[in-house]
């Protein structure tokens, strides 16, 4: 019998929202940017906000010691067994099990075995790929007509993703298999799925499980084809050739693996981050020179530009799970109990209005200068050696193709309607439709839900 993802008799002696423990964890997990904002940030003052007041199941912690003490302590603090648990003994039981997910000396391992997917020179290659999906992207075509702008980030973040770590060119007829890939994880914290693991073949559990199996097949195909032939330069040939200084390699079930964590990591969020760096831009004026917010154009401002709508609007609102392995106290809290679900919230830790004055307003200035905030204060990739490894190159991405929208022409926006929620699994972005004209350029008054994490300046 798998063991339950939420130990609802946990008790912790600490204020939080009212309600039914496992629906509101549900809503925390499935509607994350909302119930952060709504539920849990008027608890500004505590370092441990239980999701429901006095249960100890799920808690969210809260400011710069409680960060710092999540990142540093990795044996109080494990990845979180109960939520991407696959049946043991299969091929794919390992489908979800990566180095985002690995403790103690197996993160270690694995980590040193995918160094050289994002080592320089691979970078410089994945850089000239940015370069060419983006001319072939409605953002650089000649056609003027108005297009749907994530549609279109995801489909330059899916190409991206399927040629600089699978090798293959959109038009090899796997795009369809990337997204199948992406969904799994999203599929997993659906409560037919998430509370309800019968492994039978009429269940949602039961059917979801053929889907992973299926994708691990897949996987393993190509695996195996990159394994017998010479090396080439995106990702998944290095892991298939890559071996440390032990002779130690990453086996097939482990590069599958990591592969999905890649995708279900890096894909959708690099879309939303990169959606939602043009929207704070279109929707952005300088009051002083009635101009744009920030200028991609130049590389200064378009570092700030970037992080800035990573802190304002981040594509991931809340972190993947820790299960607290010991009773642990943070920041003088009452004491976390062992057994405990615990995240950290990126949306809640960057509208700090300590480390960041005016936090709802969209100030690129303020990381010009060296005024930045201090270290655990932004936590877009995570931190230290449980930062992102795949960070780099998704900020890479965005960063190519925003300076190429520059020397271009700047999209301007058709629809001024943007609301910010759950896109999917713990991914936010915008939830409905924004059309926008390439090359249009200009700067629009934003209404719809995004007003509510951030009030342009007019």
């Amino acid at each position: 019998m798998p063991k339950p993802l939420f130990d609802t008799d946990l008790r912790i002696d600490a204020p939080g929202p009212r309600g039914v423990p496992i629906v509101n964890n549900l809503r925390l997990i499935r509607e994350s940017p909302r119930y952060l904002l709504n539920r849990i940030g008027p608890f500004d003052a505590q370092p441990v906000v239980p999701v429901t007041a006095g249960n100890g199941s799920v808690v969210v912690v809260r400011g710069r010691a409680g960060v710092r003490q999540v990142f540093t302590d990795n044996a109080s603090f494990h990845r979180a067994d109960g939520l991407l648990d696959l049946p043991p003994g299969r091929p794919w039981s390992g489908m979800f099990d990566a180095v985002i997910t690995a403790n103690g000396g197996e993160h270690t391992r694995r980590r040193k075995l995918l160094m050289p997917a994002v080592h320089r020179t691979a970078l410089d290659h994945y850089t000239a790929v940015f370069a060419d999906t983006f001319e072939r992207s409605r953002f650089a075509g000649a056609n003027d007509e108005p297009f749907e702008l994530v549609r279109e980030c995801l489909r330059v973040t899916k190409a991206n993703m399927m040629r600089c770590l699978l090798g293959l060119d959109d038009g090899d007829g796997l795009s369809a298999f990337a997204d199948r890939i992406v969904r799994l994880a999203a599929e997993a914290a659906d409560p037919r799925v998430l509370l309800f693991k019968r492994d039978l073949p009429w269940t949602p559990y039961g059917r979801w499980l053929r889907r992973v199996a299926g994708a691990y097949d897949q996987l393993a195909l190509l695996i195996a084809e990159r394994r017998g032939g010479a090396p080439r330069p995106d990702a998944l040939s290095i892991l298939c050739h890559a071996v440390d200084e032990d002779g130690d390699r990453l086996s097939t079930e482990e590069i599958a693996g990591e592969l999905h964590g890649f995708f279900a990591a890096g894909f959708e969020t690099t879309a939303m981050t990169l959606s939602l760096a043009l929207v704070t831009l279109m929707g952005s004026v300088d009051p002083a020179t009635d101009g744009p917010g920030a200028d991609p154009a130049d590389p200064a401002q378009l570092d700030a530009l970037v992080k800035e709508s990573q802190r304002l609007l981040p594509a991931v609102p809340i972190t993947l799970p820790r299960r607290v392995t010991r009773p642990v106290e943070i920041d003088t809290s009452p004491p976390i109990p062992q057994g405990a679900l615990l995240f950290l919230s990126p949306l809640l830790e960057h509208r700090n209005p300590a480390v960041f004055a005016e936090p709802e307003v969209f100030r690129p200035a303020r990381w010009i200068g060296g005024s930045g905030p201090k270290q655990y204060e932004f936590i877009p990739f995570g931190l230290g050696p449980r930062r992102c490894l795949g960070a780099e190159f998704a900020d890479l991405q965005v960063r190519t193709t925003l300076s190429l929208m520059a020397e271009r022409g700047l999209p301007g926006l058709v629809t001024t309607r943007v609301d910010y929620g759950t896109v999917n699994g713990v991914t936010a972005g915008p939830t409905r439709p924004i059309v926008v004209r390439p090359r249009a350029g200009g700067w629009s008054r934003l209404t719809g839900t995004v007003t509510d994490v951030w009030k342009p300046v007019r």
